[in-house]
């Protein structure tokens, strides 16, 4: 599941474990078609309503749900058409990863080691600045758009990514539910990588990192989204990397628990959930993106790397060597790191902002 499933995920079992809250979810598929005169699946305890080809079946189907508000998981351009099927619906655009010129550019860079004039799958960003004509048509109809973001720091790539420059931006944390019974790191040092095995992610970098330490576990949670030409396969692995798939529940919360270190080695970051779960879970980082210095008040920021990343390599070794070797150190920023969390992206954090922007809404 990407960021954006897992943001929309967290936020129907906040609601639907409060019944008392009397908010009612339902998820509006962006893409993917269903059949006609079927039930809706049903996906985290939640209705998700599939587009409709006949579309006066669907415009049908979405009013029925008589919707009182829309939290818009970012924005994609297939948001749009169920924007205009309810013209006076309040829209709350939570704003999780813009990608403004800037950061495209960077992502841009991104080659497979070896395959280096390849356009590797899964860069392309996705053009956002149709929200700005629902912004202006909402203005027309008197519909509330409010903005949101999950970090002060992107509120800045707000106007390059949609087009819109809002007057307020309000924060609206995650919500992290990790909840480790217990933080026993394991006998052995481990390391993680909990990713997608994309180019976008440059796992091949995670990888190299495990050479250097053979002495160490390196385990992978997470699985490619590509195949074929552009997509990065995993081949010719060092005995000390573990491929687990997805990784899901109870296993994960063990995993992240026990690991000594999380390795990220993205081309680009919004505030990702991995961090905060990590952290929740007192794991420090070690990264080549630093959002909100999150990494490196919480771990080692090894600096930026653009294209494969290879470049950064020594940096990573030398990161690595120093949390793997200093407990002090290690365990300081993991208890940091979970205070932090645990005091600001929470979910009572997060249904009190959310009440607040129903309130600015008229909801």
């Amino acid at each position: 599941m990407g960021g954006f499933g897992r943001a929309a995920s967290l936020v129907a079992e906040c609601f639907n474990n409060h019944p008392e809250l009397g908010i009612e979810v339902v998820f509006l598929a962006g893409e993917g078609y269903g059949e006609p005169n079927q039930p809706n699946p049903i996906i985290h305890d939640t209705p998700l309503i599939l587009r409709q080809r006949n579309k006066l079946a669907y415009a049908l189907r979405i009013w029925q749900e008589k919707i009182d508000l829309i939290l818009s998981i970012d924005y994609r351009s297939n948001y749009r058409p169920l924007f205009l099927l309810l013209p006076r619906t309040p829209i709350i655009v939570w704003v999780r990863d813009p990608h403004p010129p800037e950061d495209i550019v960077k992502i841009n860079t991104v080659r497979i080691p070896g395959q280096e004039n390849i356009q590797p799958q899964g860069l392309k960003s996705a053009d956002c600045t149709s929200l700005a004509g629902v912004f202006k048509t909402s203005k027309f109809l008197k519909r509330q758009v409010l903005f949101a973001t999950v970090s002060p720091f992107l509120k800045a790539k707000i106007e390059g990514t949609y087009g819109v420059q809002p007057k307020e931006v309000t924060i609206l944390p995650n919500i992290i539910n990790l909840e480790p019974r217990e933080i026993r790191k394991s006998a052995k040092p481990t390391v993680i990588f909990l990713a997608r095995l994309d180019p976008y992610k440059r796992p091949w970098l995670f990888v190299e990192l495990a050479r250097h330490f053979s002495d160490v576990d390196f385990l992978v949670l997470g699985k490619s989204h590509f195949q074929g030409k552009g997509a990065w396969q995993p081949m010719n692995l060092p005995e000390n990397i573990q491929l687990m798939g997805h990784v899901g529940g109870e296993e994960k919360t063990q995993i992240i628990t026990s690991a000594w270190v999380l390795v990220n080695t993205s081309i680009h970051e919004g505030l990702a959930i991995s961090f905060q779960e990590a952290l929740q879970c007192e794991t420090p980082l070690l990264s080549c993106v630093n959002p909100e210095n999150v990494v490196s008040e919480f771990g080692i920021y090894v600096g930026r790397y653009d294209g494969s990343g290879m470049e950064g390599i020594p940096k990573f070794v030398e990161g690595l060597k120093t949390l793997l070797e200093n407990h002090e150190l290690r365990t300081k920023l993991g208890k940091e790191g979970r205070k932090w969390v645990t005091k600001t992206h929470n979910q009572d954090n997060f249904k009190k902002v959310f009440s607040d922007l129903c309130k600015k809404a008229k909801v």
